[in-house]
């Protein structure tokens, strides 16, 4: 089945989204552009193509694989949708911090927002999505006593 397109169905685009994100590496490469890209502007990388957009998902679900994300809110304007997100999960896998330091895995449970900006093209496919957060408020509740 085809993603929905964010033009559509605002609602419909977020959650089938979520979905794709927490559980199917194979849908959500249905929703990106062949060129399209994901870029986590806390950690400062970019991931281009669906072979780097998979890898991001498959790195992202070894570190959490009891991730969920929600997306909510949406919003479009001018060939760019809006979610605000959360990201629940158990940290399972190490973080490599922008610094190059090694937080190692410890099974805490974490829960942080963000926002996605994501652009899409007149085919309803994501050429980029980027995401904005805060890295420390997760470094916190990961090293939490």
């Amino acid at each position: 089945m085809p993603a929905p397109c964010p033009t559509e169905n605002l609602d419909a685009f977020a959650a089938a989204y979520s979905t794709a994100w927490t559980k199917d590496s194979v849908s959500l490469l249905d929703f990106f552009d062949p060129a399209g890209t994901y870029t986590d502007m806390a950690m400062d990388t970019t991931y281009a193509g669906h072979d780097g957009i998979e890898r991001f998902h498959r790195w992202m679900l070894k570190f959490a694989p009891d991730s969920v994300i929600e997306f909510s809110a949406p919003a479009a304007r001018d060939g760019v949708v809006y979610l605000e997100w959360l990201w629940d999960g158990s940290f399972q896998g190490a973080l490599r911090l922008a610094d190059g330091s090694l937080l190692p895995s410890n099974g805490r449970r974490f829960s942080v927002p963000g926002v996605a900006a994501c652009r899409y093209g007149t085919d309803g496919k994501l050429t980029s999505h980027r995401d904005f957060w805060d890295v420390t408020q997760m470094i916190a509740q990961l090293r939490a006593a």
